[in-house]
């Protein structure tokens, strides 16, 4: 008799998770690695220097700066890469929490444990938030060992909390697909959508910087939040922190009602 859905979680998804955070901590050491093999860096970055803010800031930062590790990590891994090995690890578990549950026919098999509905996304959430967790570990060594291979001075503080801001922006689109799974029963439905807004928001937020009537509404794309302040730079900020928990949190709490009240009969 199953007595914890978290446990067996763990159980199922312990080799996926800490091989995707190796594939994920590959990322973070070959870009540190790189770096001081990179000679024309002071060219590259006389270059960036002549764009327009709004241009800058939709790579990286209005304050990129190609010179510290830092700056090339910013533009390299936290822009575009860190985001992606993030969500294409919670979007895709989340969706199928529940939906994906009820596609493979196992669903009933599952609640004919002494187990509520509500427990079950709970407990799959809190697994799927430690598997993320332990990617986001992955990341940081990743990052450390890269700079101590070359000698590369790194702020791993900074590091770790602009891995920590790319956690929370997978929380934020896991949250969305999570409710999406439990509202629709469909996993890659709810993987897709979530997947189409993080692109959305991804482009609401670097393009607003460069249009003028699209500017006001950057703040609605979770992107904003995750990378706003420059988290490398000035570390977290609390205000996009809370920001991103609540679109998780949200999410978890449409997530669980919608999975207690829907006729899963068939």
């Amino acid at each position: 008799m199953l007595r914890s859905v978290f446990g067996k979680v763990i159980h199922d998804q312990w080799r996926i998770v800490l091989g995707w955070a190796a594939f994920a901590g590959i990322w973070p050491a070959m870009y540190v690695a790189l770096y001081p093999s990179i000679g024309a860096i002071g060219e590259l970055q006389r270059m960036l220097e002549q764009f327009p803010p709004a241009l800058r800031e939709f790579f990286a930062s209005s304050s990129l700066d190609l010179s510290s590790p830092e700056g090339f990590l910013n533009m390299e891994l936290f822009t575009f890469v860190a985001p992606l090995l993030v969500l294409a690890y919670t979007v895709v578990v989340c969706g199928g929490a529940t939906a994906g549950e009820e596609e493979r026919g196992t669903l009933d098999l599952l609640l004919a444990n002494p187990i509520p509905r509500w427990r079950v996304v709970v407990e799959k959430s809190a697994a799927f938030v430690i598997g993320t967790i332990v990617i986001g570990v992955g990341m940081w060594v990743g990052a450390a060992v890269g700079a101590a291979a070359v000698g590369v001075d790194l702020d791993l503080g900074l590091v770790g909390q602009a891995i920590v801001s790319s956690l929370l922006l997978g929380f934020a689109l896991g949250g969305l697909a999570l409710a999406l799974g439990a509202l629709t029963g469909r996993r890659w439905l709810a993987a897709g959508v979530s997947l189409m807004v993080a692109i959305a928001g991804f482009f609401l937020n670097g393009l607003g910087a460069l249009v003028d009537w699209l500017e006001p509404w950057r703040p609605i794309s979770p992107f904003y939040h995750y990378i706003s302040n420059d988290p490398l730079t000035n570390g977290l900020d609390p205000g996009n922190v809370l920001v991103l928990v609540a679109w998780a949190v949200v999410g978890g709490v449409i997530a669980v009602v919608a999975f207690e009240r829907r006729d899963l009969a068939r």
